[in-house]
């Protein structure tokens, strides 16, 4: 599409510069920023009358030779130092002097942190900033790979493959975190699992910096979800075998999935549209009873659903948990995450997922766009983790 405009834009800026008549050629004439237009030919040149620096004017020179970067001579103009036909604003602010057009940014100017690399090739031409280019642009330390995939400007990662972790016991969680993390047993087996497989990394501590937005201290009262115990307000659920949290930072609609196996083969889905209450007693007493439904024979149930449909309440969290009563199934457990509606966000949105197991714990992060919100019901939503019980 830019393509498309620039070649009528160029030559009415062209045919604007032979309407000032033969002594002015310049009155219909805009020239961009450090350029000036020249009244005998109705070009914009270098304010300067020369602009490339050297002894005798440089960019147009005045002795009549052809011009060289630095010469005294001139009469032509330098070979990469060619002008804008026209003012550079908008998306595209700054003058390619390599290319004599428009661009929204060059390799030393229009980007800054924290994307301070220019995709020259972006559009084609037009350009973009960005968080890296390649491994030898923008990237460095723990995060030394470039990976051009995420969105919106691409992004600096720690590993692409184990290949690229060179601690020893470490390899690459490249399917959530994209960094090295401790090989304890979890990526498919080990005798350090404590009663369960994990099916791929995580981490080991919260990738995300959200609390609860619960007050540290209570007395009997606590937002859904939550208990008061010792005078702290804490999410309910934490003394069963099996706990999957799923917090997010934004006031968004975010549901959490977890496939749970069944002892005939089959297996039962857990989620709002499946909350499979009273799935055997809850983990503290309540002062009222949950309703009295079991709808898919699993041992788990979904206790807390947050900002449902965009009725907001801050709580940004979900929470499927089991009871300390209960053994839970062996099997195949699978967790997903489903961006059900965008209610206000107009740029990422992160999250986190806190998976406990039989003692062990692994968190999961990652992030959704606003127009990958699409609804959601039975099978809906991006796998997260899996695990498996013995």
């Amino acid at each position: 599409m830019h393509r498309l405009l620039v070649v009528p834009v160029v030559a009415a800026a062209w045919a604007a510069c032979q309407c000032g008549g033969p002594s002015n050629l310049c009155e219909a004439t805009s020239c961009g920023p450090g350029l000036t237009c020249e009244k005998a030919t109705g070009r914009c040149v270098f304010a300067s009358g020369g602009g490339l620096s050297g002894s005798g004017g440089g960019f147009l020179g005045t002795g009549g030779g052809d011009a060289t970067a630095g010469g005294s001579a001139g009469g032509e103009v330098d070979a990469g130092n060619v002008p804008c036909p026209m003012t550079c604003a908008g998306n595209a602010p700054i003058c390619d002097r390599t290319q004599g057009r428009c661009v929204a940014c060059t390799e030393t100017q229009g980007c800054s942190f924290p994307n301070p690399v220019c995709n020259r090739l972006w559009q084609g031409g037009l350009g973009r900033c960005q968080v890296c280019l390649d491994d030898h642009s923008g990237c460095s330390g723990s995060t030394p790979f470039c990976d051009v995939t995420i969105a919106p400007a691409a992004g600096c990662i720690g590993c692409r493959s184990s290949a690229d972790c060179t601690q020893p016991g470490t390899v690459c969680d490249s399917a959530n975190t994209r960094s090295c993390v401790g090989d304890d047993g979890g990526f498919g087996g080990g005798s350090s699992g404590g009663g369960v497989i994990w099916g791929d990394g995580g981490v080991t501590a919260h990738c995300l910096s959200v609390n609860t937005p619960t007050p540290a201290t209570c007395t009997t009262e606590c937002p859904k979800g939550y208990t008061c115990q010792g005078g702290r307000c804490v999410l309910r659920g934490s003394t069963g075998p099996i706990q999957v949290t799923l917090r997010f930072r934004d006031d968004e609609d975010l549901d959490l999935y977890v496939v749970e196996p069944l002892p005939d083969g089959g297996t039962c889905e857990v989620f709002y549209g499946q909350s499979n209450f009273d799935a055997g007693p809850p983990p503290i007493p309540l002062p009222f009873p949950l309703p009295p439904q079991v709808t898919c024979g699993a041992k788990g149930w979904l206790d807390l659903d947050s900002n449902a449909a965009c009725r907001i309440d801050r709580v940004n969290v979900e929470n499927i948990i089991y009871s300390p009563s209960v053994t839970p199934w062996s099997g195949h457990y699978v967790v997903r995450v489903n961006y059900w509606q965008n209610c206000m966000a107009t740029g990422m949105v992160p999250y986190e997922v806190e998976v406990r197991a039989n003692g062990q714990t692994r968190y999961f992060c990652g992030t959704f766009t606003p127009s990958q919100a699409s609804g959601g019901g039975v099978g809906a939503g991006r796998f997260v983790a899996d695990f498996v019980i013995p």
